[in-house]
């Protein structure tokens, strides 16, 4: 993992955002729960637009907890579980790596250390640690991300998911 990118933030939230509105769809989810993933998504897209690298990430970052907030909603039995773990691995990352942005180097094990420390202090989730996102060297989080959900698409067709 490099140092982030500006460009990356913005696709990153961009996928997360095609992800949850995936799981805003889903038929047992409330009309409530709908409305706010599917506002807290549309939020999380506009906070990166014309992000830059080094420039305040609160916005981001409470779109981004508003979301989890949101799925935190969802019970753990929920048929499309996989998903929402997923989901939420994927914003901690996308969190961590705007936290370390500023301090993040060329050194992936440094980087990875870094963002791993930092999910650490997020406020607790019951999804999180639910499912992981496997990475493989020299993968980028987007890519990792996009690749585990695609596999769980793939091993839970009745779900309805499409591939990201």
């Amino acid at each position: 993992m490099c140092k982030v990118t500006a460009a990356a933030i913005q696709q990153d939230a961009a996928t997360v955002a095609n992800a949850v509105e995936q799981i805003a769809n889903q038929p047992a989810v409330s009309p409530q729960l709908k409305s706010e993933l599917d506002a807290a998504a549309a939020a999380l897209v506009a906070a990166t637009t014309g992000w830059t690298a080094g420039s305040a990430t609160a916005d981001i970052n409470d779109a981004a907890q508003v979301i989890e907030a949101a799925l935190a909603a969802i019970p753990l039995t929920a048929p499309y579980a996989i998903f929402v773990g997923i989901a939420v691995d994927a914003l901690d990352i996308l969190i961590a790596n705007l936290a370390t942005q500023p301090a993040q180097a060329t050194s992936t094990v440094a980087n990875a250390r870094a963002v791993l420390a930092h999910v650490a202090t997020l406020p607790s989730n019951p999804w999180r640690g639910k499912a992981q996102i496997h990475r493989h060297v020299f993968e980028g989080p987007r890519a990792a991300f996009v690749g585990t959900w695609n596999d769980a698409v793939d091993k839970t067709p009745v779900a309805g998911f499409k591939k990201l």
